[in-house]
């Protein structure tokens, strides 16, 4: 069996079985196909499903060494466990868990605001596309009231009428 009959494979997978984006399964993908190029030997299921942590946690040092960043490591971990895990079932192991492995710290970040000129545009665009004077008027007037008071939605619609 070869690389690129593995990765056919868990492309289908990916693609039929599990109901994937084509983004998720490209990017999937092309980190099973990183993990099976740094595999020594002949490839075949059951060599994929022997991956370890200590393997898995070097193949993602070494990729880290190459600037990859906190949000693609535990992405790229993530895809490596789907794929071991999918190696495991192909190969007939009964012991379908992963590798047991954390991934890095990911900070969330705070969302971006917009500017008051992105605002105002906004409100423009909605209330061109609305189908009603009093419509246009009415979504024009709750965006800029969510924009200025900084209010979220919930509370604007609990407002008073």
């Amino acid at each position: 069996m070869t690389a690129a009959d593995i990765l056919e494979a868990y492309n289908a997978h990916l693609a039929q079985s599990r109901r994937r984006s084509p983004h998720t399964v490209r990017a999937y993908a092309a980190t099973a196909a990183r993990m099976l190029h740094a595999l020594d030997g002949e490839l075949d299921w059951a060599t994929v499903a022997r991956i370890d942590a200590a393997t898995l946690r070097t193949h993602l040092a070494e990729r880290r060494a190459d600037g990859l960043g906190n949000v693609s490591a535990a992405r790229e971990l993530s895809a490596l466990k789907t794929f071991i895990a999918f190696a495991k079932e192909q190969a007939g192991d009964l012991d379908a868990s992963r590798p047991r492995l954390r991934g890095p710290r990911v900070k969330k970040g705070l969302p971006r605001p917009i500017t008051p000129d992105e605002a105002v545009n906004l409100a423009e665009t909605v209330a061109d596309d609305a189908s009603a004077p009093w419509i246009a008027a009415r979504d024009r007037a709750v965006l800029l009231l969510l924009y200025g008071a900084g209010m979220r939605i919930a509370e604007a619609l609990a407002l008073p009428a």
